[in-house]
């Protein structure tokens, strides 16, 4: 019973993997897909789309850095990851991470955006005051134009984009 148990979830799970990772061939595969989508973002499986090349290619680099104050008046700065200096190992055992600020840094996230805050402040190991999420952007140039050295770089001004009080 124990190894048909297992069996039966081997197979489910295999057919939730086919469904999920290819695109929808027609209605019937859609409409799975659609019906499995919800039960694995809830449970964090869910791996969203895989756009590589297009249409919709990123045109903005972005960085999150964090401005934390302390209760004694000072400030201690944070940055997201730099990712094309991170190694390769890095980023694979950090998957997850980059997932996380690959999703945090899109607009209307408010919620993440304060157990984030709250986060940074408890690694603090002292009382903070406020903590406040920055963003920063840069351009990607368009394929058919020359690109310097460190061509995705040139940020922005910096703008606040959440505070909270932990």
């Amino acid at each position: 019973m124990k190894r048909r148990i297992i069996n039966a979830f081997l197979g489910l799970w295999l057919a939730v993997m086919v469904i999920d990772g290819f695109r929808p061939l027609n209605d019937a595969h859609a409409w799975l897909a659609d019906a499995i989508h919800y039960p694995l973002t809830i449970t964090g499986l869910w791996s969203g789309p895989w756009r590589l090349f297009g249409p919709d290619v990123d045109k903005v680099n972005l960085r999150l850095d964090a401005d934390i104050e302390l209760a004694d008046g000072t400030h201690a700065p944070w940055h997201s990851p730099d990712w094309p200096h991170v190694s390769a190992w890095r980023k694979f055992v950090g998957a997850r991470e980059t997932n996380y600020f690959a999703n945090i840094l899109k607009a209307g996230q408010e919620p993440a955006w304060d157990g984030l805050c709250k986060y940074l402040a408890r690694q603090q190991h002292k009382p903070v005051a406020s903590v406040t999420l920055i963003l920063r952007g840069a351009d990607v140039p368009p394929p058919d134009h020359p690109t310097p050295a460190e061509p995705y770089v040139a940020f922005d001004p910096a703008s606040p984009i959440y505070r909270c009080t932990p």
